[in-house]
Order: structure tokens, then C-alpha cells, then sequence
């Protein structure tokens, strides 16, 4: 029989120099070694492990806090390929391509701004993935914008905003899963209650870069390089209503409340395997401790702390990934004393971890988008509206408590039950 080791709980300043650790671990070697994130999640077992085995917990105990995350993902985790099949078959039927295809044949330079924020939402919504519209239709697009004489600058921010809107909403982005799953909540609850603060983002997005773009008006486009896109785009794909018929059916899909395909990379599943266990073995609890005696009972310090927390770690760590699964592991329980829902965090996470991203010069976002389209990230940041604009109404709403949807005391008392249940069975 194992002889049960008392667990110790960690003073304050430990628990800051484990944290302090695994971010500058993870920061060093994705800035300076140009590592993967995957692999620094994985690297930062080497300091959580022997920091929990420190406070007495055995090397099973750790395991099983680890496989109990890992076990809630598995099944995301499995239909990963299908996500990424879904995108090759949907390039291959001419579904991006058209979606391409059709922003491009309405181009003109008094709309320029316009069509480019929402050729690459539907890319991006199409795909799941901001990068790939960034590499694909932004490319394009940047081509196009110079063409006009449009500032490169004004260009890549539609594009920009465009590319992450459309990111955001996607049921089939890494992001938004990963913010949902993060904060349990399922992924459609998360999309819809992310509308409250994007859609009204959204709409000024729209109205600036048509108001911005009004004075392009009388500047001069190439035609010939538009052309040469399209016959290109005409050649080799099915262009047409039919190639679109994918996005009706999961549009359909989605309003008929179907599960939606879910797609959480590894890194996610490594950085939340770490959190998890940090969790468990009390290291957040100490750390949350200060923050809390300073919130109090003010759900707009809750909202405040949120961000700059959300903010910080997106600028230290240069990852929307690391930011997504540490906000949502360190503020959760934070939100659950204030009875609000997980959707609440999730949003908010999504509308500055995600957002935030290219805001950030040295942020992996912002240098993926820097290195795509060929513009500094000084030259893009002041254009990138949605970026801005989204936070502002999403703290407005934390202040006034609009759309900061509430539990009832019935839903928090099965929440807690269902909890000490899980417990129970795990022990």
C-alpha cells in the first residue's frame, strides 16, 4: 500500500516563480529558438512536474490530473482530420475559390476597403482559420490595394479584421473551440453570445473602410492583374452556386443546433493538461488570492482584471494559444463566484486574446501577418478597427452587466454537485 504523502500548499512567491517559468520558458523558446508552441507545452512539464512532486504529490497523482483533461478533449482530438479534410474538399470543390472569385469581380476602388474586410470574413468563416485567408485572399488582395494606390497599411487592416471576424465566428477554428473548451461552455453557446460584441464591431468596421475608402474613388485599378486572378481562379476550380452549397449546409447546420466539427490543436490540449494541474495542485488558488481581495464584489474590476490579464500574458508569452488556455484556467473560478456564465470569459477572451493578437509587434499573430502580406505591424496596427473597437464594447458590457448572462442559484447548485461528484468518483 502507498503511503499517503501530506500535500503542501504553496506559499505565494513559489507559485509566482512557477508561473514566471513556464512563461518565460515558453516565451524564449518560441521568440529566440523559433520552437513550436506544442513543443514548449511539452518542455514545461519539466518545471511543473518536479514544482507539484515538491508540494507531495506522487507522479501518479499528476498523471491523472493531466489524463483527466486530456480525457475531456479526446474526443475533439480525434476529429482533428476531418476538420482539415473538410478545408482541402471544400478548396477542391470550388468553395473558397468562389467565395475569391466573386469578391473579385466587384472590386472597385471606391469599395476596395469594403470588399477586402468581406472576401476574407468568408474565407474565414469558410475555413476556420485566419492564417489561411491571410495566405490566400489577403495575399491577392494586397496585390490588388497596391495596384490602387490604397495604402498598404489601410489594406492589410481590412484584411486583418476580416480574417479574424471570420476566424472568430467559425465553428471550425482552432481559437474559438479552444476559448469554449477552456472555459466549458460548448461552442455554439460561445459563437453566440461572442454576436453581442462583434456584430456591432462589425457593422462600424464596415462603415469606416466604406467611409475611409470613399476617398480612393477616383484612383485608377489594374484590370489586367484582377483578370489574370480570375481566369486563374476560373481554370482551375468549379466557380459557381453550386461550390458554395458547403457553407449553406453547415449554415443550416448551425442554426438547427447540430455539434458543430471541433478542432482543438495539440497545443491546446498540452497547455491545458499544464493548466490543469496547476489547478489542482493549488498553485492558481494562491495565486488568484490577491486578485480576488481587490475585486471584491465589482464585476466591472472582474472584467478589468480579465483583460489585463488576457493582455499581459498575449504580450509576454507572444501566443493567443498560451493566453486562451491560461486566462480561462486562471479566471473560471473567479467567474463562477460572481455567478456568471462561462460564455461570459470565453467571450471576453476571444475579443482580447484573439483580437489582441495583432496589436501585440512582437505577438506570433502579428508577425504572421507582418511576414504574409509584406507590411510592418506599425503600419497596419491603427487600421486594425475590429481589434479596437471589440474590446471597448466588450468592457462597456462588463461595466453595465448587458448581456453578462447570470446562473441561476438552481444551475450553480447542480454545477457544484455534478463537481464533488467527479471528485468523489476520481478518489
Amino acid at each position: 500500500m502507498c503511503k499517503n504523502i501530506e500535500k503542501k500548499k504553496p506559499t505565494f512567491r513559489f507559485a509566482v516563480l512557477v508561473m514566471l517559468a513556464i512563461i518565460s520558458l515558453t516565451t524564449v523558446g518560441m521568440v529566440v529558438f523559433k520552437a513550436s508552441i506544442t513543443t514548449m507545452f511539452l518542455l514545461s512539464w519539466l518545471i511543473v512536474v518536479p514544482a507539484a512532486m515538491k508540494l507531495g504529490y506522487t507522479n501518479s497523482e499528476i498523471e491523472e490530473f493531466g489524463f483527466s483533461v486530456g480525457k475531456d478533449a479526446f474526443q475533439s482530438n480525434l476529429i482533428i482530420l476531418s476538420v482539415g479534410v473538410l478545408i482541402a474538399t471544400w478548396i477542391a470543390a470550388g468553395t473558397i475559390p468562389t467565395i475569391v472569385y466573386s469578391g473579385l469581380t466587384i472590386i472597385t476602388p471606391k469599395y476596395f476597403l469594403l470588399t477586402a474586410l468581406i472576401v476574407c470574413s468568408l474565407t474565414s468563416i469558410a475555413t476556420g482559420t485566419s492564417w489561411g485567408t491571410l495566405g490566400t485572399s489577403g495575399i491577392a488582395l494586397m496585390s490588388i490595394g497596391t495596384s490602387m494606390g490604397v495604402p498598404a497599411g489601410l489594406t492589410a487592416g481590412a484584411i486583418i479584421s476580416g480574417a479574424f471576424f471570420g476566424d472568430k465566428i467559425s465553428p471550425l477554428s482552432d481559437s474559438t473551440n479552444l476559448a469554449a473548451a477552456v472555459c466549458k461552455t460548448d461552442v455554439i453557446t460561445h459563437i453566440k453570445h461572442m454576436m453581442y460584441t462583434t456584430v456591432p464591431s462589425y457593422i462600424i468596421c464596415i462603415i469606416l473602410y466604406t467611409v475611409i475608402g470613399f476617398k480612393y474613388a477616383n484612383n485608377t485599378i489594374d484590370y489586367n492583374q484582377i483578370n489574370e486572378v480570375i481566369n486563374v481562379l476560373k481554370a482551375n476550380f468549379n466557380i459557381g452556386f453550386i461550390a458554395l452549397l458547403p457553407i449553406i449546409f453547415l449554415l443550416i447546420l448551425l442554426l438547427l443546433q447540430k455539434p458543430p466539427i471541433v478542432s482543438i490543436l495539440a497545443s491546446a490540449i498540452l497547455g491545458g493538461v499544464i493548466a490543469g494541474i496547476l489547478q489542482k495542485t493549488g498553485f492558481l488558488e494562491v495565486l488568484l488570492q490577491p486578485m480576488i481581495e481587490k475585486i471584491g464584489n465589482s464585476r466591472t474590476k472582474l472584467v478589468g482584471a480579465t483583460f489585463i490579464t488576457s493582455y499581459f500574458a498575449n504580450a509576454f508569452s507572444s501566443s493567443m494559444m498560451f493566453t486562451s488556455v491560461f486566462v480561462g484556467t486562471v479566471m473560471s473560478p473567479l467567474y463562477k463566484e460572481f455567478k456568471l456564465k462561462p460564455e461570459n470569459l470565453s467571450r471576453i477572451i476571444e475579443d482580447t486574446a484573439t483580437l489582441g493578437g495583432p496589436l501585440i509587434p512582437w505577438n506570433s499573430n502579428a508577425i504572421f501577418c507582418s511576414q504574409t502580406l509584406g507590411v510592418s505591424p506599425f503600419d497596419f496596427i491603427p487600421y486594425c478597427f475590429l481589434s479596437w473597437i471589440t474590446p471597448i464594447i466588450s468592457f462597456t458590457y462588463g461595466v453595465t452587466g448587458f448581456s453578462m448572462k447570470k446562473y441561476t442559484d438552481e444551475e450553480l447548485r447542480e454545477i457544484i454537485e455534478l463537481e464533488v461528484a467527479e471528485e468523489i468518483c476520481r478518489i
